[in-house]
């Protein structure tokens, strides 16, 4: 009876120890996780954040070509170019538009604007029939200072800028100003209809003397004088001089 008793005490003492253990190792375990945690939550809080990864662009994606934009050179009295190198559009439309948005730029080597300051250009259109049409602000118009001369290099400087740089995909250019077709710019040369971009500055001047010999005025004795007058490149000349002169007190 006795060692029954004492082995019962005994199975019940162990069990008791066994519980106890399993009990103190479960509350380590929970201590030490908790422990980690907070340790995890300190490091956090104080360590920077993390570095994002760095880009490196692919160079060889970004490729400048090059363009032609023209202006006046006051001392040869003749459109003159300027090259730039831009990062330009592969797409026709908008290479265009890139390109003629340089020439209202203005120069960067002192040569002088033809187009009156301010103007903008809107859009850019090319038809199927290779016709681009260019629509300006009425900057173009309303700012111009006037003359078949300046109004001639106004118009060749945007046709030679086509040439020189879509003569492959464009043929003639159709000027718009707020979006619609205009007959002239200063009163003289006729924009009413797309151009062709072999008109240029030499083309424009032959074709007004070719209208003012055609008109009334023509047979006064005016127009009797202007056939003694000098030779057609000493006018052209002289009409420039004039412009280079009226160009600065119009932009005042």
């Amino acid at each position: 009876m006795t060692d029954n008793f004492i082995h019962k005490n005994l199975s019940f003492w162990q069990i008791r120890q066994t519980v106890l253990s399993i009990a103190t190792f479960v509350t380590g375990v929970v201590i030490l996780i908790l422990l980690i945690s907070c340790d995890s939550e300190q490091t956090d809080s104080t360590s920077p954040p993390p570095t994002p990864p760095v880009v490196i662009s692919d160079l060889a994606d970004i490729q400048l070509q090059k363009c032609t934009v023209f202006f006046f050179d006051i001392n040869s009295l003749r459109l003159a170019s300027e090259e730039r190198e831009l990062d330009l559009s592969q797409d026709v439309t908008e290479r265009l538009k890139q390109t003629i948005t340089e020439l209202l730029g203005g120069s960067i080597s002192g040569l002088y604007q033809t187009i009156p300051k301010g103007t903008l250009l809107y859009e850019v259109y090319v038809d199927e029939q290779s016709t681009a049409y260019l629509d300006f602000s009425h900057h173009l118009k309303d700012e111009h200072i006037g003359g078949t001369t300046s109004e001639a290099l106004t118009i060749a400087a945007i046709l030679r800028t086509v040439r020189m740089n879509f003569a492959d995909h464009i043929r003639k250019v159709q000027i718009l100003i707020e979006g619609l077709e205009t007959d002239t710019i200063g009163g003289h040369i006729d924009i009413s209809k797309p151009l062709s971009l072999s008109l240029d500055l030499e083309v424009v001047s032959r074709q007004v003397e070719s209208i003012e010999v055609e008109s009334p005025e023509a047979e006064s004795p005016e127009a009797e004088q202007v056939e003694e007058a000098p030779t057609e490149a000493e006018m052209e000349a002289e009409q420039l001089k004039t412009n280079q002169v009226s160009a600065p007190a119009a932009d005042q």
